[in-house]
């Protein structure tokens, strides 16, 4: 087997991340952590790997992320041939599943989620967050579309879309439910009834939002799965690793949402470490 290259390349990048683990003494552990991820992953990545991951960063570490976990969870990957299609796809139950790995950052202009103050109470601005998650699904159903019509991806095909939600300042905590869930159902605030007499909790729910106002006035919906045009879309996987922030047992970050309206559905056992979740009834279940 050829020897495999170092990851980081030598000279100028725009990537404070990947600048500060190449070059830092005290990421030194990340350091280690990637170079090793990549001697494991770089039979999966494309030839433009290396230079692409000078910016940006956690998109490429991701990718690599997804291509150690993964068989490291017993899934074998195949690469498609040239730099088309998605990442890779894995084989399960004789179907073939693709992964299509996205990490958004904040955004731009006036939809952008700022990062928070240092020492004051900030307000997260949950709209913003939610229009990231919906604009990844945006640009990859159009790019699905694509890799259909150059017959790269089949109609036969499960399709799953892995967010890395590091980069969006607010998004890898959460509130009550996560944010990515928010974006492809219509699950709102929570909210919760108190009896004004014995000042007991009587009811709680998620208030119903089916779209998100973006600061120039147009909604966007949050209901991608209920809605047919994006039944091409098995699952989102998400995430919030990265080199830094990761848990000693790869992949046990993992959520999914399958999507109720799948086209072609992933079965549950492929990704069966991970907590998963299906809306069904007009409710959001957790799978065994």
């Amino acid at each position: 087997m050829p020897e495999v290259a170092d990851f980081f390349l030598a000279g100028e990048c725009t990537d404070p991340g990947y600048r500060n683990v190449r070059d830092l003494a005290h990421h030194e552990d990340e350091r280690v952590f990637i170079e090793a991820a990549w001697r494991r992953h770089a039979p999966f990545a494309d030839a433009h790997s290396r230079e692409d991951a000078k910016n940006p960063f956690n998109e490429r570490s991701w990718e690599m992320y997804l291509g150690v976990t993964l068989p490291g969870r017993g899934l074998s990957l195949v690469r498609p041939a040239g730099s088309a299609g998605p990442e890779f796809h894995i084989v399960s139950h004789a179907a073939r599943t693709w992964i299509e790995a996205v990490a958004p950052g904040p955004g731009d202009g006036p939809d952008r989620v700022p990062e928070p103050e240092p020492n004051v109470v900030n307000a997260v601005p949950v709209e913003k967050i939610l229009l990231r998650f919906t604009k990844a699904l945006d640009v990859k159903r159009k790019k699905y579309a694509e890799d259909r019509r150059k017959g790269i991806v089949s109609a036969t095909d499960a399709y799953v879309l892995a967010i890395n939600s590091r980069r969006i300042p607010h998004a890898p905590f959460g509130n009550t439910l996560r944010y990515f869930v928010q974006a492809f159902l219509p699950f709102g605030p929570f909210a919760v009834a108190i009896d004004r007499h014995s000042h007991e909790i009587v009811d709680s729910h998620y208030q119903f939002r089916d779209s998100v106002r973006k600061p120039g006035g147009s909604s966007v919906s949050t209901t991608a799965f209920l809605d047919p045009a994006f039944s091409f879309c098995s699952a989102v996987l998400h995430s919030a690793v990265d080199c830094a922030n990761r848990p000693d047992e790869l992949g046990r970050d993992f959520t999914l949402l399958h999507n109720p309206n799948a086209s072609c559905p992933v079965d549950p056992s492929v990704f069966s470490w991970a907590r998963q979740w299906k809306f069904v009834k007009d409710r959001l279940v957790e799978l065994a």
